[in-house]
């Protein structure tokens, strides 16, 4: 346990190494004295940082919209000769997305302060209690918390495009209403509607009403179930497919919905019904195999046994040679028979 705890000390070292290694920090603060006493309580923290100042807001802007700049964290004041307050949180953060912001402020402004928590800002400073170690303990828990949104966001995106670029239409519907909520973009293709259509829809309106219930029953039943069912799905075009149903309960902002994927099975249908047909044609020429073609066999022996027995009377084997004939024609038209059954079975 001690070994584990020594681990997860160091490697939270290795990640405060790795975040603060190169630090770019801008500071837009009007107030040069101000500027001076944080720079100096950053230069006795951080080993290596760099320390961008601006003392208004349309100076930042420039350097902000510079493609090069890399900005590990701001310091912001409230209060700038161009700008201040709520509109100046909320323009920094338009053109520093996903950047840490650390409010300095004066105890008049304490409680704007505050609410700034509740949009991008990441923490705040009282300017007249900040020392080196306020100053460095929150912006490493800036930049912590920073990557550990980032990281969020990140898989967030990878899971969105998983759900978007599945080649396989999904869906994502509300668990009680069936409301389709979002559909990819394989669904989108594959049933010609556009996503604003699809999000005017119920999933079940997919469905025949007869399936309805069992499509409920489906879902329920797929929380905790694997197999897929088999429904008919109408296109935008009126056309039908059979598709295979697999779906997942999921929770998301709270409310539970349902992870709903398809897979066409119409051809496949198609093809075991055509396989069933060709079995069914197969059984009727093996029984015509074993049965029709057995009975003229069978004639055409006892003709050649009557003639090996009774060789002396020719009328009688002129009479047996004509039922050999007839047997034979008969034998010969069922086998024409097969074969042409056989070519249509080919033919299909």
């Amino acid at each position: 346990m001690v070994a584990i705890d020594a681990l997860s000390r160091l490697n939270e070292m290795k990640r405060v190494e790795d975040l603060t290694e190169k630090l770019t920090v801008v500071i837009i603060e009007d107030n040069q004295g101000d500027f001076v006493l944080i720079e100096d309580y950053l230069i006795e923290k951080f080993k290596s940082i760099e320390i961008v100042h601006f003392s208004d807001f349309a100076s930042a802007t420039v350097y902000f919209q510079n493609p090069e700049s890399d900005v590990s964290l701001i310091l912001l004041d409230l209060h700038l000769p161009d700008i201040g307050g709520d509109e100046l949180i909320q323009k920094v953060s338009e053109f520093t997305d996903n950047v840490p912001i650390v409010i300095l402020t004066g105890y008049s402004d304490l409680s704007l302060a505050k609410e700034s928590l509740q949009s991008d800002v990441y923490d705040y400073l009282i300017k007249d209690e900040v020392n080196p170690t306020v100053l460095h303990k929150t912006i490493l828990y800036a930049l912590h918390r920073s990557n550990y949104i980032n990281q969020i966001r990140e898989e967030k995106l990878n899971y969105e495009n998983l759900f978007h670029f599945n080649p396989q239409p999904t869906w994502l519907l509300d668990a009680r209403s069936l409301r389709i909520l979002n559909a990819n973009k394989a669904a989108q293709k594959k049933y010609g509607y556009t996503l604003e259509a699809f999000l005017e829809m119920s999933f079940d309106e997919l469905h025949p009403e007869a399936e309805n219930k069992p499509l409920k029953e489906c879902l329920i039943s797929e929380r905790s179930n694997t197999d897929e069912k088999t429904f008919t799905h109408f296109l935008n075009d009126g056309k039908e497919i059979k598709v295979d149903l697999h779906c997942r309960e999921i929770n998301r902002n709270g409310r539970s919905s349902y992870i709903v994927q398809i897979n066409d099975v119409s051809k496949t249908m198609e093809h075991i019904s055509t396989i069933e047909v060709q079995n069914s044609k197969l059984k009727n020429i093996a029984w015509t195999q074993s049965h029709l073609v057995r009975a003229p066999l069978s004639r055409i022996l006892g003709v050649i046994n009557m003639l090996e027995d009774r060789p002396e009377s020719l009328d009688e084997v002129w009479f047996w040679l004509k039922q050999l004939k007839v047997s034979t024609e008969e034998m010969d038209g069922i086998v024409k028979k097969i074969v042409s059954e056989t070519n249509r079975f080919d033919n299909k």
